[in-house]
């Protein structure tokens, strides 16, 4: 009984300190974004992240009304997913230069079910990605980075080397760094729904780049475009 103690007391003080460092975090997080609403184009990010860092509630975090309330936004809004995981790879050497918390777990975690050979891949930073799937799917990956217009190929589907899930990888390319969000593909969409999906989303990503293209100011050209696209995408009329 006694011994069950001092591992339940660390068990508990470790969720005590992951909870007030994502609240620090959230709290941080907040204040960015309440400066970046404020200060519109003249926005500084380095500046502004000194001055967060350096004020009093950085290190004691408050459940205020702006911390709540970006929260609020943030979740409700759908923009952050309750699943899967993040990976930040360099654009030139393709290797990881930051990952969500969850990302060894999804990545990198061994199944029982799939029998492996060899070394198991590590997760952390300059890890060369291909290394973390399969050998198709090191490829599509690899050829996908390499295309300009990478968002006319997402998702990309792939499995993971130790565990052998499948995930739909969804690239976005930034100023010098690629971002790929992975959802885990579910069961049932494998394999034969999972390839409609992904033709799917392809289709959406054709007409939504088009309608991208566009030149501004004509309200009444972006209705037709958009019509003309329902039209080729559906059959409906």
């Amino acid at each position: 009984m006694s011994t069950s103690r001092p591992s339940q007391s660390s068990s508990n003080s470790g969720r005590s300190r992951r909870s007030a460092r994502a609240m620090a975090l959230a709290t941080v997080d907040a204040k960015l974004h309440a400066t970046f609403e404020e200060s519109g184009s003249s926005f500084d990010y380095s500046s502004s992240v000194r001055i967060s860092g350096t004020a009093d509630g950085v290190n004691q975090p408050r459940h205020d009304k702006v911390t709540t309330a970006y929260l609020h936004h943030m979740q409700k809004g759908k923009m952050i997913q309750p699943f899967g995981c993040l990976l930040a790879l360099d654009e030139k050497t393709c290797k990881v230069i930051a990952y969500s918390e969850n990302a060894p777990e999804m990545l990198t975690m061994v199944s029982h079910a799939v029998p492996s050979v060899g070394d198991h891949p590590a997760l952390g930073i300059g890890t060369d990605i291909k290394t973390l799937f399969t050998a198709p799917s090191a490829s599509a990956l690899q050829k996908a980075l390499g295309f300009a217009e990478v968002l006319l190929l997402n998702p990309v589907l792939i499995h993971c080397k130790t565990s052998g899930k499948p995930f739909y990888a969804i690239i976005h390319r930034v100023t010098g760094s690629m971002i790929i969000d992975f959802e885990p593909v579910k069961p049932y969409e494998v394999p034969m729904t999972a390839a409609g999906a992904l033709q799917s989303y392809k289709l959406a990503a054709k007409a939504i780049t088009r309608l991208q293209s566009l030149p501004s100011g004509s309200m009444e050209r972006l209705c037709d475009t958009m019509v003309q696209e329902v039209f080729v995408r559906t059959n409906l009329f």
